[in-house]
């Protein structure tokens, strides 16, 4: 029903009902109220337009402000395996992302109508850019001076498993990243476990670090071999619903890695709610990693240990 979110319609961006204020939430152009979906009970196909007008319009924004606030390009992908009927998308990529050394990130969203940079359209309706879009995090990489790529699962003619493989092989794969990030929404994660069963040796070589966000992979019933399952168990935390405040610890012996709790109970809400708590996991993870202090370093101890010992052989 909602596959043609991302699709040109009769209606210009300046004729909806709504717009974005300065600070990123949905009002109406006359009253200012904020927005309320107006559900039609007697006409269906009514209540589908309106939805179909609400996320062009939410998807053509945040497509605005990813090129013209955040510098983005955008990159259309070439044809997969299935043939040149079938589009396979584009991704959104910071200047250079493929040249740069340092850390990429990759951002994968959930399964559905959300087209790049969001997390959730309906999250962005009510309750603004801030919680249901992509673009605190793609400020955050860029602050830290990383390099990012937010993958577009849901737009063209490949399943997500498809096309986060396609991304990887035609672009990530030959970037000239010493370490790639990953946060991973709902079927997002099932979607790069998915990858990890295809190329395990490359995933482990060059992700130092996945951030599952009430993911829907499966550490048992995907192919991940014990292996795999090992190294996701070292190299990932997942962040599940939770009555719990952001980041305590939730008891799992099925999840095969360090469960957090993602400080809401709402699926949509979830990755702006424990933005921090995932970038303060890849710093910790990436410091931990860092190259160890050679142990052949002479020490203050050692020195004043040596100089003894040769005094005592001088005098001997």
């Amino acid at each position: 029903m909602m596959s043609e979110c991302s699709e040109p319609s009769n209606q210009s961006q300046s004729d909806y009902p709504y717009f974005f204020t300065e600070d990123g939430y949905l009002c109406h152009r006359d009253s200012l109220k904020p927005y309320k979906f107006s559900f039609k009970l007697n006409d269906v196909h009514g209540t589908v337009r309106e939805h179909l007008a609400l996320c062009h319009y939410i998807t053509q924004h945040v497509y605005m402000l990813l090129e013209k606030t955040l510098n983005l390009t955008r990159m259309n992908l070439q044809n997969g395996s299935k043939g040149d009927s079938l589009s396979p998308g584009f991704v959104y990529m910071s200047p250079g992302a493929l040249d740069h050394c340092g850390t990429l990130m990759l951002l994968i969203q959930d399964k559905g109508t959300m087209r790049c940079g969001m997390w959730s359209w309906r999250a962005v309706a009510h309750e603004g850019l801030e919680r249901g879009s992509q673009i605190p995090y793609v400020r955050r990489a860029l602050r830290q001076s990383r390099a990012i790529l937010l993958m577009n699962p849901n737009e063209g003619g490949l399943s997500p498993e498809e096309h986060v493989r396609l991304v990887w092989e035609s672009l990530v794969s030959k970037s000239a990243a010493e370490r790639i990030t990953v946060v991973a929404h709902g079927y997002g994660g099932l979607a790069f476990v998915h990858l990890l069963c295809c190329r395990p040796e490359e995933i482990q070589r060059r992700v130092w670090a996945v951030a599952f966000i009430d993911s829907s992979h499966s550490m048992w019933h995907q192919p991940l071999g014990t292996t795999g399952r090992e190294w996701l168990k070292a190299h990932s935390r997942t962040w599940v619903l939770s009555a719990k405040p952001t980041n305590r610890p939730v008891g799992s012996l099925k999840a095969g890695c360090r469960v957090m709790s993602a400080g809401t109970q709402c699926h949509e809400a979830a990755p702006a709610v424990c933005m921090e708590s995932v970038f303060r996991f890849f710093a910790k993870l990436m410091r931990a990693k860092a190259t160890p202090t050679p142990f052949d370093i002479v020490t203050r101890s050692r020195s004043l240990s040596g100089s003894t010992k040769d005094r005592k052989n001088n005098t001997a």
